[in-house]
């Protein structure tokens, strides 16, 4: 079963939602400031969260959606 990863770039979030919108899944928006969460996401460097997933359909609709282009996917298992 193949594996992805979700890589996301809080530091450069511009909270516009879109994620959260088609992907709620794995985004959901923070109140406070209006930038995305990536749920279950670990932090792996200042501001970058990754998470491991089965499926990448629903992230690769974050990924379309994003305005400022900061969620990626990666396979990391065939």
């Amino acid at each position: 079963m193949a594996r992805f990863k979700i890589i996301y770039d809080k530091n450069n979030c511009v909270a516009a939602g879109p994620c959260a919108a088609v992907d709620s899944e794995h985004f959901r928006i923070n109140p406070d400031n209006g930038k995305a969460e990536l749920i279950g996401g670990r932090e792996v460097s200042p501001g970058i969260f990754e998470l491991e997933i089965d499926s990448d359909e629903l992230a690769n609709q974050a990924v379309e959606v994003c305005p400022a282009a900061v969620i990626s996917i990666k396979k990391i298992k065939d």
